[in-house]
């Protein structure tokens, strides 16, 4: 007599990744007009940003699916949501910017920021660019490159900066 014995395997859990149509960058300053920058799949040209340096800027990003128009989805409530598995990086081409975790900032359970809220002070003028990162499951979240973090990327957009006196 033979048994054969069939065990189930549990199935795999895939977490697809959210499907990210616009990300904005606005900029607040005291005694400043406010700005904001918009990037879309469609569109990929975003407007440039005109800021004064040696102002300090408070700076959100904000991820969205807009694929439905009647269904926008805001992305960043859920990055907030699991701050343990996302990382938001900044990486500044051509441009001297001092930049930090604003007070508003969301932390992850081992206290990192998550940068969507940051403050930005340029200490010259230029003209240059930002590369907005939003990665997911970073394997560090203290990197100064985006090599650094490890994990895959859900978006990396550009955005032009000019800093004005």
């Amino acid at each position: 007599m033979l048994f054969f014995s069939c065990e189930k395997e549990a199935p795999e859990l895939v977490e697809e990744q959210e499907l990210i149509t616009t990300v904005t960058l606005e900029f607040l300053a005291e005694g400043e007009p406010s700005q904001t920058l918009h990037w879309q799949m469609d569109n990929v040209n975003p407007e440039t940003a005109t800021l004064k340096v040696n102002i300090p800027y408070t700076v959100r990003v904000a991820f969205l699916d807009e694929s439905d128009p009647g269904d926008i989805e805001d992305i960043t409530q859920e990055v907030q949501e699991e701050a343990d598995v996302h990382q938001v990086f900044f990486e500044f081409s051509d441009l001297n910017i001092d930049f930090s975790s604003g007070a508003s900032d969301v932390r992850d359970s081992q206290n990192n920021p998550l940068y969507l809220q940051s403050i930005w002070n340029a200490t010259a003028t230029g003209t240059g660019t930002v590369r907005v990162y939003l990665i997911h499951e970073p394997t560090s979240k203290t990197s100064t490159t985006r090599s650094g973090f490890g994990g895959d990327t859900d978006v990396a957009v550009d955005f032009p900066i000019r800093f004005v006196e």
